[in-house]
């Protein structure tokens, strides 16, 4: 069992979570819930998918948000941000607060899309955490490796 804290102030940003290995795309297994309800007239679910269990965490390898780079083989573009961010259920935060800079706050009809990345800041001011909460996205909370640390 850990926690984490805000790098610059040293507040708990976590209550204490457990370790876990990260669902992938590929499998439901593992994920807290899988498959969202049915959707309303409006294509919104009230219980949309999300990936992490309350309590728990896990450390993701590979790159997470922005920057966006030209993938030269898909002509997509994809995710070229920090490596190692702490991905967690959107409840299990404590004391975030939105951004200050209402651009870092965009989403569309249902919550934030974390798309330009970090979107919640720590009591400090510190940006260390991005939400992502829109109906159209897999929900969760990820904790930027380089802003937070990990207490045993």
């Amino acid at each position: 069992m850990t926690f984490f804290q805000c790098g610059s102030c040293r507040r708990a940003v976590t209550p204490t979570i457990a370790e876990r290995s990260l669902p992938t795309f590929d499998t439901d297994d593992g994920w807290h819930r899988p498959e969202a309800s049915p959707s309303d007239a409006n294509g919104h679910s009230t219980d949309p998918v999300v990936r992490m269990p309350p309590g728990t965490f896990a450390v993701d390898p590979d790159p997470s948000g922005p920057p966006y780079v030209l993938d030269e083989v898909s002509g997509f573009l994809v995710e070229s941000g920090p490596r190692g961010t702490i991905v967690l259920n959107p409840a299990d935060g404590l004391g975030l607060e939105e951004h200050p800079d209402v651009a870092m706050r965009r989403g569309y009809c249902c919550g934030m899309d974390g798309e330009w990345g970090p979107n919640l800041v720590c009591m400090c001011g510190a940006a260390i955490a991005t939400l992502y909460s829109d109906c159209y996205q897999v929900q969760e909370l990820r904790l930027q490796p380089d802003t937070v640390e990990r207490c045993p």
